[in-house]
C-alpha cells in the first residue's frame, strides 16, 4: 500500500494534499456554524452547499485545459493560496453576510476543482505504473482518514474557540499546503494553446468516444446516480428504520470510513492477483448486494456490519477504477478528462439525492434503499455480460 511513497515528488504531493484536506474539512464545519449561528434557517446552509456543487459539478470540466496546458505544480500552489486568501476573507467581512459566504464557497469548490484536475493528472507523472494503484489508494485514504479525524477535530474546535480562530487555523494548513508543493519537479502540461473552449470538448468527448473511458465511467455515474441515496436517507434509516437515533447514525457514518482505511490493504493484493478491471467490476456488483441487504435485513447489528463492508468495497472498486481512468486518457488530455470524470461523478451524485427525495415519501427508505442496491447490482451485471471493462491500449501493449 505505502510503496508510492518511495518516490519523492510524491510522498510531497501527499503531505500537502494532508494539509489541503485538513483545511478543506475544518473550513466547511466553520462555514456551515457560521451560516446557521448566523442566520437559524437551514435554507442558507442549502444554498451554500448548492453553490459548492455548482461550481464542481458546471464549472469543474472548466478547469481541465488549465492542467492540461501549464506546469500543474503551479496550479496546486495558486488554488491552495486563494482559498487561504478566501478563508480569511470570512473573519475580515463575510461572517454576517450570508450572500457573500456563499460567493466565497462558490469560488472554493472552484479552485479546489483546478486542485484535483491538477494533481490526479499529475500522479501517473510521479510514479511508475506499477505504483499507481497504491498512489491512488493513498490520496483516497487522505480523503477518508481527512473525514474521520479532521471532521471531528473541526467540531471540537468550533465548539471550544468558535468559528473564527478555526478559519485562520484553515488558512495556516493552506499556507502550508502550498509551502510543501515547492519540493515538487515541474508538472508541465502537453496540450497546446488553441480554444479554450475547444479544448473543453475535447476533454468531455473522450467520456463516451473511449470504450475504456466510456465504460468505466458511464458504469460508476450508474451506480452513483442510485447507490448515492445512501447518502441522502442514511440519517432516516438510523433513526426511523433502525431507531438508534442520531448517534447511531454517526456510529454507521465512523464504520463505513473505517471501512474505505481497512479496503486500502485488501485492494493492492487482489490487483496484483487479477487485474484492475476485475477488481473494480466485482467490488462493484458486491457492492450493490450489501447495500441492498440494509434495506432487505433492518437490524442494527447487520447494519453495522454492512456499512463497513461498504466502505471497504467503496474502496475496492474506486482506486482501480482512477488508475483505469488515468491509463486510459491521453497524456495531453488527461487533466481535462479528471475533471470530466470527477463533474459527471458529482452530477451523479446529484442526481442520486434528488432520487431519494422522490421516492423515499412514496415508497418508504428500506424499499428505496434495497431497491437501488439492487439497481446497482443490475448495471454492474449488465456491462459483465457485454464483456466488462477492456484494459487500457497501453496494458494490453505491455502484456
Amino acid at each position: 500500500m505505502w510503496s508510492a511513497l518511495q518516490h519523492p515528488a510524491f510522498r510531497w504531493l501527499f503531505v500537502s494534499t494532508l494539509f489541503s484536506f485538513a483545511a478543506s474539512k475544518i473550513h466547511r464545519i466553520a462555514l456551515l456554524f457560521v451560516a446557521y449561528q448566523e442566520t437559524q434557517n437551514a435554507v442558507w446552509i442549502s444554498l451554500i452547499l448548492g453553490a459548492q456543487f455548482f461550481a464542481s459539478a458546471v464549472l469543474g470540466p472548466l478547469m481541465g485545459p488549465l492542467a492540461d496546458r501549464y506546469d500543474r505544480r503551479t496550479l496546486m500552489a495558486i488554488s491552495n493560496l486563494a482559498r487561504a486568501v478566501l478563508v480569511a476573507g470570512i473573519p475580515l467581512f463575510a461572517m454576517d453576510s450570508m450572500p457573500i459566504l456563499m460567493a466565497i464557497s462558490f469560488l472554493m469548490a472552484v479552485f479546489e476543482a483546478l486542485y484535483n484536475s491538477s494533481s490526479n493528472s499529475a500522479i501517473p507523472d510521479m510514479v511508475p505504473e506499477s505504483a499507481l494503484d497504491s498512489a491512488n489508494g493513498l490520496m483516497m485514504f487522505i480523503q477518508r482518514f481527512s473525514e474521520i479525524a479532521f471532521v471531528a477535530l473541526a467540531g471540537t474546535l468550533v465548539a471550544a474557540v468558535g468559528p473564527v480562530p478555526a478559519f485562520w487555523i484553515n488558512v495556516l494548513s493552506y499556507l502550508i499546503a502550498a509551502g510543501f508543493l515547492i519540493f515538487l519537479p515541474v508538472l508541465s502540461g502537453k496540450a497546446g494553446r488553441g480554444s479554450y473552449f475547444k479544448a473543453v470538448a475535447e476533454g468531455i468527448q473522450p467520456l463516451w468516444q473511449n470504450p475504456v473511458l466510456s465504460r468505466t465511467i458511464g458504469t460508476l455515474a450508474l451506480a452513483a446516480a442510485f447507490g448515492s441515496v445512501e447518502g441522502a436517507l442514511g440519517i432516516v434509516y438510523a433513526v426511523g428504520a433502525l431507531k438508534i437515533g442520531v448517534q447511531g447514525f454517526g456510529v454507521l457514518e465512523a464504520l463505513m470510513a473505517a471501512g474505505a482505511v481497512l479496503g486500502l490493504w485488501v485492494t493492492m493484493p487482489l490487483i496484483k492477483r487479477w487485474t484492475r478491471e476485475v477488481v473494480f467490476i466485482r467490488s462493484l456488483a458486491l457492492w450493490g448486494i450489501v447495500f441492498a441487504s440494509l434495506g432487505l435485513f433492518p437490524n442494527p447489528i447487520w447494519a453495522g456490519i454492512a456499512t463497513l463492508l461498504m466502505g471497504l468495497l467503496n474502496t475496492m472498486f474506486i482506486v482501480p477504477a482512477r488508475s483505469i481512468i488515468q491509463l486510459s486518457a491521453p497524456v495531453e488530455l488527461r487533466g481535462r478528462i479528471m475533471a470530466a470524470f470527477g463533474a459527471t461523478m458529482q452530477s451523479a451524485v446529484l442526481l442520486g439525492t434528488l432520487l431519494a427525495g422522490l421516492l423515499e415519501p412514496r415508497l418508504g427508505v428500506l424499499t428505496v434503499l434495497w431497491l437501488s442496491g439492487f439497481t446497482v447490482f443490475l448495471v454492474v451485471f449488465t456491462v459483465i455480460l457485454r464483456g466488462g471493462i477492456p484494459r487500457p491500449v497501453a496494458e494490453r501493449t505491455q502484456a
